[in-house]
């Protein structure tokens, strides 16, 4: 008479013999955010500076922390070798040499 198929073992945990004890999990601490320091406050510009970025502005010109409005329009045109482009104010051919 053939021998039936043996029974498998109950399982024990991971790896361990069979009666032997799943050892407790062992807790992990909770992180403690780091504290970030405030960020200092930033100084207000100089006068010197503000008046010369009014005098930049008053002239159209490009100021920091601000889109630069002549690029913007150029960069967002089609290349073509032929074309006349319009540079600050100027007219700009192909080979001009400016």
């Amino acid at each position: 008479m053939p021998t039936p198929p043996a029974t498998p073992a109950p399982a024990t945990g991971h790896g361990h013999a069979p009666g032997t004890a799943v050892p407790a999990p062992v807790p992990v601490p909770m992180p403690v955010p780091a504290q970030v320091p405030a960020p200092a406050p930033v100084p207000a510009d100089p006068p010197i500076y503000k008046a010369v970025l009014s005098l930049w502005a008053s002239q159209g010109r490009t100021l920091p922390g601000h889109r630069d409005q002549e690029w913007a329009r150029l960069a967002a045109g089609p290349v073509w070798a032929d074309r006349t482009v319009r540079v600050s104010g100027t007219l700009v051919r192909p080979g001009d040499g400016r």
